[in-house]
């Protein structure tokens, strides 16, 4: 043996060995994010596919079927991951990592995602999982490979699904305008049609309902994804690029428009069948085509516009200032070697912890509330307005008991001679801030449509003054319903989602009262909202001082 070949059998062994040393680092930095982020990737999913645990349903319905606002989610990291490698593949990415400004960034992410599993907030958990990986990236190969990396990890925002409270108000203001706008635009083409609330009618006692999955939403949320991806590629650069992914939003709004106001044509001249039926799937598909042909025609219209004006676009190739030099042909290897240096055992090490804590706060979520606050907080016999209202009990099933992690509630229909019914239902927990949600949520998902919302406020109620309060006014079937409602945190009212569940965490970490209540009453509305106001005002300010003894 040369003296040549005693070296080099060393050498091939030591870079053999460093491969699976980077192989090794790399598996357990996936099982890292696999493990700590197991509860968000589940309930990511969970909202991607809403009937996913329907086992009686095919697999086609359950992946398509149900009112889900994100059944684009799963093509996102997709997506990203195509990017990212031919980003790896065409372009130069400097691998000179930014440790402390990496890892400081990391550990705030950690932090951030822990927070979020402790306080049970499961959509900054998903957005956690991209600040994490922004710092990763950071860590392991600086500020320049982020820059050139941006695009892959913000089009990840798109797969993360926003609160639920957020969806569903959205949802509601969205639905009534895209009910106006597509009506509008279908008498200006002679429909007579007109509106009400989200009930379009049309002549011949014909009637339709823009539904849930019609409002614009759902476009809404997929064809920023896409107005994203398409400014990304464009021809456009810098601003132009950002004007063209900002004109994503009233491309979504006006596609929705035409398509409402092609199902209003369809319902006039042929059925409402026919309008909710398989037009209805049609035309679903048919907004992205509208969509896509509007964002083509303006990036069109702009380059026409520049040119007009003598300010011609310079339209160049993407990338054409980064690409990737002939000669460089180990990118591969130093941006993957990089998690087998001392700053990515760092990486290592807190992703790790991470996963750790996350584990063990999972375990320590707490259990089913079962004690019988709320169950107690009124009496059975209410005297309001002269009169002496009857509890009659009422039960709630136990799949609503076990989405709200609570047994404990209290929910009853009050009644007296000659007095209309009043509902009034309080759900309790101690320290488990997802029983108490908007009751919006609970109505639109079981096929109500909402006419109206509102603030109120109740006056001088007994030793406590004002007390914020919200109005829903509802369509059940042939009748409307009145729902005031109202949070109950600690020792205080309001009216307000967000402020409720900041008072309950802040308590909980302050060891004060973390209890919290959702306060709910409804009546028909007989006459008019106002009554059905007024009554239901009254029976809270009765209710108060037994609400202020009893639920602690």
């Amino acid at each position: 043996m040369s003296h040549t070949e005693s070296i080099a059998l060393p050498r091939a062994q030591g870079a053999a060995d460093r491969r699976w040393l980077v192989l090794a680092a790399w598996g357990l930095f996936c099982a890292a994010i696999a493990v700590g982020f197991s509860h968000s990737f589940a309930e990511m999913w969970s909202r991607w596919f809403p009937l996913w645990d329907e086992p009686q349903l095919s697999l086609s319905d359950r992946i398509m079927e149900g009112e889900s606002y994100y059944t684009h989610g799963p093509l996102i990291p997709l997506l990203s991951g195509i990017i990212l490698l031919l980003l790896i593949r065409k372009t130069e990415v400097p691998t000179r990592g930014a440790p402390l400004a990496g890892l400081a960034a990391l550990a705030f992410g950690v932090l951030l995602h822990l927070t979020a599993v402790f306080a049970r907030v499961n959509f900054a958990q998903g957005f956690s999982l991209i600040f994490v990986l922004v710092a990763v990236v950071l860590t392991l190969w600086g500020w320049r490979a982020l820059g050139r990396f941006w695009f892959p990890l913000a089009l990840l925002v798109f797969m993360a699904p926003l609160p639920e409270v957020t969806i569903y108000d959205l949802n509601f203001r969205l639905k009534m305008m895209a009910t106006q706008w597509g009506v509008s635009l279908a008498n200006v083409f002679g429909v007579l049609a007109d509106y009400s609330g989200n009930r379009v009618y049309l002549p011949g006692d014909k009637s339709l309902v823009v539904a849930n999955v019609c409002n614009g939403l759902r476009t809404l949320i997929s064809l920023l994804a896409f107005g994203a991806l398409y400014a990304y590629i464009s021809r456009m650069r810098g601003a132009w690029r950002m004007l063209l992914f900002a004109a994503s939003v009233p491309v979504a709004v006006i596609s929705n428009a035409v398509r409402i106001a092609l199902l209003v044509f369809v319902a006039d001249l042929v059925s409402v069948e026919a309008a909710t039926g398989w037009f209805h799937d049609v035309s679903g598909l048919l907004i992205y085509a509208i969509a896509f042909a509007l964002l083509f025609g303006l990036e069109r219209l702009i380059l026409w516009g520049r040119r007009a004006v003598g300010r011609p676009a310079k339209v160049l190739p993407l990338f054409h200032n980064v690409r990737r030099a002939e000669d460089n042909t180990d990118q591969e290897r130093r941006l993957a070697g990089a998690i087998a240096t001392p700053r990515g055992a760092a990486v290592l090490a807190l992703l790790v912890l991470n996963a750790g804590v996350a584990l063990l706060l999972h375990r320590q979520v707490p259990t089913t509330w079962t004690e019988s606050v709320a169950a107690n907080a009124l009496p059975p016999t209410m005297p309001v307005g002269g009169r002496n209202l009857i509890a009659t009990p009422r039960r709630l099933d136990r799949k609503t008991l076990g989405i709200l992690e609570t047994d404990d509630y209290f929910y009853s229909t009050y009644t007296a001679p000659g007095a209309a019914p009043m509902d009034f239902c309080i759900i309790f927990s101690h320290d488990n801030r997802k029983g108490t949600h908007p009751p919006d949520q609970c109505l639109a998902g079981g096929g109500e449509r909402i006419l109206a919302k509102a603030d109120v406020l109740l006056t001088d109620a007994p030793g406590r003054g004002a007390v914020s309060c919200r109005e829903l006014v509802i369509q059940s079937g042939t009748r409307k319903m009145y729902f005031l409602y109202t949070y109950k945190c600690g020792d205080a009212y309001t009216n307000s989602f967000w402020v409720q569940q900041a008072t309950i965490f802040a308590n909980g970490l302050l060891s004060r009262d973390a209890s919290g209540a959702l306060i709910r009453l409804s009546t028909p509305v007989d006459t008019d909202v106002d009554d059905a106001r007024r009554r239901c005002l009254e029976f809270l300010r009765a209710a108060v001082p037994h609400l202020d003894e009893n639920l602690k």
